[in-house]
Parts: structure tokens; C-alpha cells; sequence
């Protein structure tokens, strides 16, 4: 799914723009400096600490499911409902900050002018785009977060207070910031986090993203060589996604375990070989869509939660799930109807690649997918 093509900053190579390495230099301070940066967001936090007492977390939103699934689509829809706050690319160089040091950006011109994101698949961003920034304070309060080899799952009975208060407070800043009554957040890591979210907050509103196995793996494979190869040129860049917890691609890539480490050792054993690459990726589709559905089938409350969108339908039916997602999430359509109409015109299939798969990976993809995708109605 992509916008249609508007005039942006040149981006035809694989550089990091020159205003990233004044970001990049912001998250890598502030990332070292760990006890500066939660002491500063404390300061920040008794400022405000009367009108944080004074808001509740209602209803909050989000968006998960496995990368590429389309995300950062649905992402950038929601974010314009007038109900909602979201983290935004301003806030990757002051993550902490979400209100009132955060003033600090809008004194600079920080990517103020529109571009290609780094994916290159169509999304046009600024600094006031929405973005996928909580997973940097997941990675800092729960150690093994990124482990491949441990267990992502955090359960109903999960317990971080030192997390659970700084979420709360962080979360608060940014509706106080942003004057705005609910929260929105994407993150794909979330997918093993449902029922301990739905412990936090009870009242959470999930939207669980999932798009048919071939064209899914294939935008996978895509991004993950484009990512190595803009890494290479610009070793940063890897850095960056490191600090800021987006490992899905490159070279800091970690899957993401659902509890079955053996399975993450099979994956991996099957990336290193050319032959059986694919079948890697169809497993770790499986592996992570058989996780959520066992979740959704044996825990009727996290159910009533989630509404599982599928890609195709949102390309193909768009008027019929963005009602169903306001239905689910319990927004008004009151002031979204343009944006709706908007999305309703321009939401389509990727039309930038398709899938190249030999007629042998297809048939694996098919063998491997075919069960789980058939719980979804695949």
C-alpha cells in the first residue's frame, strides 16, 4: 500500500540524509546516557505532574502483527483522527521528552522537509509523521527484550512497576502535548505482549495486522536486502535502528521468539543457506501468526480486544475495514470524514515489486503457511 507520489527531497540512493546525523548524534547521546535521560524525563514529568494526576489512559490504540503486514499504513491513518496522539519522527532525537523539553525540536528545522522514508515504499514522512518510538524504553526496562533466544512473550502475569510508571507518565505527556484524549502506537514487538498490555490497561483497543504468506515474505526478503545493503554504505544507519529497537531488517535483524527457541534455531539454520532461504521466512511467518492465534483462541478477553485486519481486505475493501476499525476502536467519524474519503480513494496494493519466487519456493512457502494461513481465512 503506498501514497500517491508527491513532490519530495531527492532520495535516490541509500545515504542517510545529512539532517539524520544530527538526529542519529541526539538518540546516540541520550541512548548513553541512560541515568541523564530518565532523570530529565523525571524533572519533565513533575512539571506536569498536576495535569498527568489529572488524565485516565482510555481505550488506548494499537497496531501490531509482523512487519510489512501494513502497519505503518493503518499507523498513518489513525494518527489523523482527531481523538488520537502518537509518537512522531520528532521525537526519535528526544524520545524521552515527549512534552515539554521536547519544544527543543520545534526551534530547529529537523526533517521539516517532506521525503521518501528509508523503506522506499512510497510513504512520504516529516518530522510530524507518525512513528514507531516506544520500543527504545521496552529494549531499557525488560533486559532480554531483543534476545532471540529467550522468550518475547510477556504474559498476563508479567510486572515491571519502575516500567509500568514511566509508561503511564510518558503516555500522559504525550496526550497533554499533543491535546489529544487517546493514545496510538505502533509496534510490531507488541504481537507477544498482548495479554500483559491488556493487564496494564484493561480498556486496550488492538488492531492486528496480517497479509497472505507469499506476498507478505516477499516484501520481507525485500526489505531485509535493502536494508543490509543501505547498512553497509553507512554503517550508522544500523547503529540507529539498534538504538531505537527496530531490528526486524539489517544487520542487528532479530526474530522475535513466541516461546519456542528451537524453532528461531531452525529459522536461522535455514537463512544460511541460498536453497532453503525462503523456507526460513515461511516458518517465521507461521511461527508468529500460530502464536497470536493460539492467544486469541484460549483467551476470550484478549479476543474481544483485538479486530484482525487483513492486508487485502484494507487494499481491496477499504470503505468496509476503516468503518470497521472506527467501529472496533470506538472512534467517531465525526472530523475523520475526509481523511476516510482520502483513504478510501488511494489505499491499494504495493505496485513497486512483486513477488519473484521459483515455482519450488512457492510450493515450500504453500507447505509450510498453509495451515496457519488457513486461521485466518487464507
Amino acid at each position: 500500500m503506498t501514497y500517491p507520489k508527491k513532490k519530495t527531497t531527492a532520495n535516490n540512493n541509500n545515504d542517510l540524509p545529512y539532517i539524520g546525523y544530527a538526529g542519529y548524534g541526539l538518540t546516540k547521546f541520550f541512548a548513553s546516557f541512560k541515568k541523564l535521560s530518565y532523570s530529565l524525563a523525571k524533572i519533565e514529568t513533575l512539571l506536569s505532574r498536576e495535569e498527568i494526576d489529572a488524565l485516565t489512559i482510555d481505550r488506548p490504540i494499537y497496531i501490531t502483527g509482523l512487519a510489512r503486514s501494513g502497519t505503518t499504513i493503518t499507523l498513518e491513518m489513525m494518527s489523523k483522527h482527531p481523538y488520537l496522539a502518537s509518537h512522531k519522527y520528532r521525537h526519535l532525537p528526544l524520545p524521552y521528552f515527549p512534552h515539554r523539553f521536547s519544544r527543543i525540536v520545534d526551534q530547529s528545522r529537523f526533517f521539516t522537509r517532506p521525503r521518501e522514508r528509508i523503506h522506499k515504499d512510497g510513504i512520504i514522512v516529516n518530522r510530524e509523521s507518525p512513528e514507531a518510538v516506544e520500543e527504545i524504553f521496552w529494549q531499557d526496562f525488560f533486559i532480554n527484550n531483543h534476545n532471540e533466544n529467550v522468550s518475547s512473550v510477556i504474559g498476563a502475569n508479567g510486572s515491571n512497576p519502575d516500567f509500568e510508571q514511566f509508561y503511564r507518565d510518558h503516555i500522559r505527556k504525550l496526550l497533554i502535548n499533543q491535546k489529544r484524549p487517546r493514545y496510538l502506537a505502533k509496534n510490531n514487538y507488541n504481537i507477544t505482549r498482548l495479554e500483559y498490555l491488556h493487564q496494564i490497561f484493561p480498556s486496550v483497543k488492538i488492531l492486528l495486522m496480517i497479509r497472505n504468506p507469499v506476498n507478505h515474505i516477499a516484501s520481507l526478503i525485500k526489505q531485509t536486502n535493502l536494508f543490509i545493503e543501505m547498512e553497509k554504505k553507512n554503517p550508522l544507519v544500523a547503529d540507529w535502528h539498534k538504538i531505537t529497537g527496530h531490528s526486524e531488517f539489517g544487520h542487528y535483524q532479530k526474530c522475535i521468539n513466541t516461546g519456542d527457541t528451537e524453532i528461531i534455531r531452525r529459522i536461522r539454520r535455514l537463512w544460511k543457506k541460498e536453497e532453503t532461504y525462503v523456507k526460513g521466512w515461511a516458518y517465521y511467518w507461521s511461527s508468529i501468526y500460530d502464536y497470536v492465534m493460539d492467544l486469541l483462541e484460549i483467551n476470550g478477553e484478549i479476543r474481544k480486544s483485538v479486530l484482525i485486519v487483513k492486508h487485502e481486505d484494507l487494499c481491496d475493501h477499504p470503505a468496509e475495514i476503516i468503518d470497521k476499525i472506527l467501529e472496533h476502536t470506538e472512534l467517531p467519524l465525526n472530523n475523520f470524514e475526509k481523511i476516510r474519503k482520502y483513504y478510501i480513494r488511494h489505499l491499494h496494493k504495493p505496485t513497486y515489486y512483486s513477488p519473484s519466487f521459483s515455482k519450488q519456493e512457492l510450493v515450500d512457502i504453500a507447505e509450510i503457511t498453509d495451515l496457519t494461513a488457513s486461521r485466518f481465512g487464507y
